[in-house]
């Protein structure tokens, strides 16, 4: 009966985590994902740790209980379980660093704010020029200016004029259309002017890019090592519980840069770090792995 349930856990753990990955992606990548709340955001993830926790019990209850029973390796290695496990890495790390590639801080809480009320994106006239220009670099060889101007937004109860800064190629006047994102029934959240200095397009393209090699190449790899992952099944403190550690450790920090938006200066470290600990797992269990096989030649 304890094997029946760590097989049951451990398939729970695994599709739960699968999920959790994708969902952290679909919601890191897909526009819809600005408006997701913070329930959405962890729930999946945290589904995922306390299947894992259920599988850690049923797997330490099994070893207790049979103590003396030799694992002989029956059953086939599942390629299904390493295709799973290789997608799951990759979803993993693509969601960590895909979460840290945008708008932060204040920025991104107001953006997630205007879209979790409803907020659409639209072109909206400059009424008046506020300041003058001052210069931030250049784009594609043009200057990007950062002005202080005054916008006509037509909000559900009667057009106002908002004060923001925009970002623009050139001085703006007044007539012309910038593109603006704002909530028609909330007004105190603001609007938010599209930027022009950012590198989050190049940033998103190497990651989608990065992504796409690993998702073709991962599962090929970890189905080829089905038989070692198999053995994994076999609870083992020495591995599981520093493979578990690291995989807490990994999404506690993407939750955190998902949901806090902190400075490039820490989201970044934070959500490579996220990213790797899947990647450090697979390397501690297969070195486990490795020791366990030489043990008996060694002896």
């Amino acid at each position: 009966m304890a094997r029946g349930w760590t097989r049951v856990t451990g398939w729970a753990a695994v599709l739960s985590s699968v999920f959790a990955a994708g969902h952290g992606t679909a919601v890191a990548l897909l526009p819809s994902g600005q408006a997701a709340g913070t329930a959405e955001r962890v729930l999946p993830g945290a589904v995922a740790v306390l299947c894992a926790l259920g599988w850690l019990a049923a797997a330490a209850l099994d070893r207790r209980r049979a103590p003396l029973r030799k694992d002989t390796g029956a059953g086939r290695p599942s390629w299904l379980l390493a295709g799973l496990i290789g997608i799951g890495m990759v979803l993993a790390s693509v969601a960590a660093l895909a979460q840290a590639n945008g708008p932060d801080q204040a920025d991104g809480r107001q953006l997630r704010r205007i879209a979790q009320a409803g907020g659409v994106e639209r072109q909206l006239p400059i009424v008046a020029v506020r300041s003058e220009s001052e210069e931030l670099g250049r784009v594609n060889r043009r200057r990007v200016l950062r002005t202080t101007v005054d916008l006509q937004v037509p909000y559900a109860a009667g057009p106002r004029t908002v004060t923001t800064q925009v970002e623009t190629n050139g001085r703006p006047h007044a007539g012309d259309l910038v593109t603006a994102r704002f909530a028609p029934t909330a007004p105190e959240l603001g609007v938010r002017a599209e930027r022009e200095m950012t590198v989050d397009g190049l940033g998103l393209i190497w990651i989608l890019g990065l992504g796409a090699v690993c998702l073709v190449f991962t599962p090929i790899v970890t189905i080829d090592s089905r038989a070692r992952i198999h053995a994994w099944r076999r609870y083992r403190p020495d591995v599981h519980l520093p493979s578990l550690a690291l995989l807490a450790l990994g999404a506690a920090a993407a939750a955190y840069v998902g949901l806090a938006l902190p400075s490039p200066w820490l989201g970044w470290p934070l959500a490579g770090l996220a990213a790797a600990t899947p990647w450090l797992c697979l390397t501690l269990a297969g070195r486990a792995s490795s020791e366990e096989r030489e043990r008996p030649a060694a002896g």
